[in-house]
């Protein structure tokens, strides 16, 4: 059964091509985007295969009918280059594609020979792609899909707050969804935290554990809240992007009493540069209990 998430609430191409852009990486990792607002020659998205054929994403986001996507559709097949082999043209909706729409790209891609092999990740492909990579599903809706917020939610805590400290020296990639990019070299990111205890007994958050990955290095130049206010800042090192899982203890323990709300900040330090990745934080509490946070793709 697939998720009921309506894709519509990403509200633009942009996002719904980062998307797309995310999970074809998960299946295809030399995939690459091609830059909005740049000739593109057809493509959105591309993995060269010289010798056997490319691979190319085009993306279209809509919450209307698919007809009006027709003529722009084809315009982005014309634009491609004959002289290099298709192997796979995958078209990427963020709606589900009828039996009739179908049929008229079957028909259509008759008129280009150097195309192999048509397909369509539709909304129910991407939504099975989505739960298949709980990663890209976080990043992209947390924010904005509220039926995600029970994933963060335990017996005794739930989250009420996860967002980037505006002070610290990351920005957020895009509004609304988990992606911060790193502003100045080397800057601790600062994540901001509200965790209410829903129980009738204290909670001591002793440790945080930390996972890092699906990581890949990038050529880049040398590096050179209300009333409620955070009690503690906690730091825990990226130690430069190195895939893995670590644990930290938490110095001093935090308690959180019974019905209440309590604010801290996690800093994540030695954060390197060159690379991106997922990032998951999750706090352990009381003898054998812990709270998952959201999925996060960080740009160092």
């Amino acid at each position: 059964m697939s998720l009921p998430i309506d894709l519509g609430l990403l509200e633009s191409d942009k996002k719904f091509e980062q998307m797309c852009f995310r999970l074809a990486q998960k299946e295809f990792p030399s995939a690459i985007a091609i830059g909005v607002g740049s000739w593109d020659g057809g493509r959105d998205i591309v993995q060269f295969n010289d010798g056997v054929g490319d691979v190319v994403w085009q993306c279209k986001f809509t919450t209307q009918s698919l007809s009006k996507l027709k003529p722009k559709i084809e315009k982005s097949i014309q634009s491609l280059d004959p002289s290099r082999e298709i192997s796979r043209w995958i078209l990427c909706l963020s709606v589900d594609a009828s039996g009739a729409f179908l049929d008229w790209l079957r028909v259509t891609f008759r008129k280009y020979q150097f195309v192999k092999f048509c397909e369509i990740w539709d909304r129910k492909v991407l939504l099975d792609h989505l739960d298949q990579h709980p990663d890209v599903l976080e990043v992209f809706f947390y924010p904005i899909w509220k039926s995600l917020e029970s994933r963060f939610r335990t017996e005794e805590l739930e989250l009420v707050r996860y967002e980037l400290d505006p002070e610290c020296g990351w920005r957020p990639m895009d509004s609304g969804i988990l992606s911060f990019f790193q502003k100045d070299t080397n800057s601790d990111l600062v994540v901001d935290l509200i965790v209410r205890n829903r129980g009738t007994l204290q909670s001591l958050l002793h440790s945080i554990r930390m996972e890092i990955a699906d990581v890949r290095r990038y050529l880049r130049g040398l590096p050179g809240t209300g009333l409620l206010w955070p009690q503690h800042t906690y730091t825990i090192s990226l130690n430069g992007g190195a895939p893995g899982i670590r644990t930290e203890r938490l110095e001093p323990p935090l308690v959180i009493d019974p019905k209440a709300h309590q604010r801290f900040r996690i800093k994540l330090i030695e954060v390197g540069y060159a690379w991106t990745g997922y990032v998951r934080l999750t706090l352990l509490y009381g003898s054998e209990h812990e709270m998952i946070l959201p999925w996060t793709f960080l740009k160092a």
